[in-house]
């Protein structure tokens, strides 16, 4: 199977490609059909409108920041070009600038709306986010009140003439922006390992290509219509497809999840497998601190991978590694396990055979067996001292260096039974005193990066805390087939008599 992003570039180029030579090919050719165009577009704009709306009230109801902000783009992708057909010359409305206008401004006015949602990492786009019903609301209104203008100053609005070179400029830039945004989600269908986040990719890219109209003139030629056939069918494709997808399953979950996953951390948990869900549940079952450590450990590094600039592949290993580096901890005794003084030597020792054993469960899992490794050398040390298998630098896999890292910032910074959890400062110390010997250097430098943005809380919720409940198993097996050959941990665990690696 291709990946997402070749299946994007594939799409896009087409698309383009067929943009362009149409308006190359037959630019001569008219066919001037005011009423058609009206009704059409009036008609066409206004169910992808209502849709957009479906979808806005659909994250207002299940409180989903991403939906919003997806939604908002294309409610400008509908509600102007509803303008431009109302203002069609010819029917209600003499020549006027309003038609062209309409259609130029509503992707840079959709992209600027929806911006907050591509900047999740920065802390203004997290604190816009958390308040996305006002933004969400002011936008519509300012949304409204452009089409409110052009409707009744269809003049007022300034738009670059067709063909020229501001226009054409502008075009591809908008064209770029918009195909930023569907890169964007092929990566996370990537992550998820779940073609739904395409949907939306495509609808962009559809959306971005209708300003290519702007390349060339005349209006009513066949480059015309088909931008118009783009714009719609984009819009088409993420709002009426998924509302169509809602009625009929009467569940916003297993629509809302494939379709709008906008965070490396949603697309993650959409890919789960109720074998993953199963694991985590578990573990909680066996220890709330380490269910709750496992899931700390995947957010961080799901956040580490991303911002050393890994492949949608290795985030999503990076991930899945996180929620099951300590599955072997089933195994431990719980009079070790939950110890609430410090460890002996023969105690020590049994803790050390997680890694092992987690090794060995997870080889017998189906579709977790390549993470069995990774899972295996998360304990790994630079210099060679580490377990089970004393592996040094290049050797212990890039993912299981990354895993240590995050597991031990984890471990350091939150209280254990044991002990009370150390600041954030104490904990960047003890990892640079180390890196080169225990931690390996880049990724050290990385976390302490990222660890240090100003505000960040080690007791803040995970982004994966559902993971494992009630809830997040229905979030997962939603959108995904139930495989029923799947082994449950527990009962693998029974199966298969583990034997434990010394330290």
């Amino acid at each position: 199977m291709k990946r997402p992003e070749q299946i994007l570039v594939r799409f896009a180029a087409a698309v383009v490609l067929v943009q362009v030579a149409v308006t190359v090919a037959f630019n001569d050719i008219q066919w001037t059909a005011p009423v058609l165009l009206f009704w059409g577009v009036v008609i066409a704009a206004s169910l992808c409108f209502v849709a957009a709306i479906c979808l806005m009230a659909l994250a207002h109801r299940n409180q989903q920041a991403e939906l919003g902000f997806v939604a908002l783009f294309f409610v400008s992708a509908s509600l102007l070009p509803l303008v431009h057909g109302i203002t069609t010359p010819g029917v209600l409305y003499a020549q006027n600038s309003a038609t062209a206008a309409s259609v130029f401004w509503a992707v840079p006015v959709g992209i600027a709306a929806m911006s907050p949602g591509l900047l999740r990492s920065h802390w203004i786009g997290r604190s816009i986010a958390a308040r996305w019903q006002r933004w969400a609301v002011a936008w519509i209104l300012i949304m409204a009140a452009i089409s409110g203008t052009m409707l009744v100053s269809p003049n007022l609005v300034p738009v670059p003439e067709m063909g020229s070179r501001a226009a054409i400029a502008s075009a591809f830039v908008f064209l770029a922006a918009t195909i930023l945004a569907a890169w964007r989600h092929a990566r996370l269908a990537q992550i998820a390992q779940h073609n739904g986040p395409l949907v939306v990719a495509f609808g962009y890219v559809l959306v971005g290509s209708s300003v290519l109209v702007f390349i060339s003139g005349p209006p009513y030629a066949p480059h015309f219509w088909l931008a118009h056939a783009l714009d719609i069918g984009g819009v088409f494709l993420a709002t009426i497809g998924g509302v169509v997808v809602y009625l009929r399953t009467g569940n916003s979950r297993s629509v809302i999840a494939p379709v709008v996953a906008v965070d490396p951390h949603a697309a993650l948990e959409l890919g789960l497998s109720p074998l993953v869900h199963e694991f985590v549940a578990d573990l909680e079952t066996k220890d709330q601190i380490t269910r709750d450590h496992v899931v700390r450990c995947a957010s961080l590094a799901v956040e580490l991978a991303g911002s050393l600039g890994l492949r949608p592949s290795q985030l999503r290993q990076a991930g899945l590694v996180g929620l099951l580096h300590d599955v072997g901890k089933l195994r431990i005794p719980d009079d070790i396990l939950k110890k609430p003084g410090r460890l002996s030597d023969p105690e020590m020792a049994v803790i050390q055979t997680h890694s092992a054993v987690g090794f060995d469960l997870l080889i017998q899992s189906p579709g977790l067996e390549p993470l069995a490794p990774l899972v295996r050398s998360h304990h790994e040390r630079i210099d060679g001292r580490g377990y089970p298998d004393e592996l040094q630098g290049d050797q212990i896999p890039l993912i299981a260096r990354l895993i240590a890292v995050c597991d031990a910032f984890d471990a350091m910074t939150m209280t254990r039974q044991y002990r009370e959890g150390m600041p954030i400062e104490r904990a960047h110390a003890i990892l640079r005193e180390h890196a080169g010997s225990q931690w390996d250097e880049e990724m050290v430098a990385a976390l302490i990066l990222l660890t240090s943005t100003p505000g960040r809380s080690v007791a803040a919720a995970p982004a994966l805390g559902s993971i494992g409940r009630e809830e997040g198993e229905r979030m997962g097996c939603g959108c995904l087939p139930v495989v029923a050959e799947l082994p449950s941990p527990s009962v693998a665990l029974r199966r298969k008599r583990v034997v434990p690696v010394g330290a």
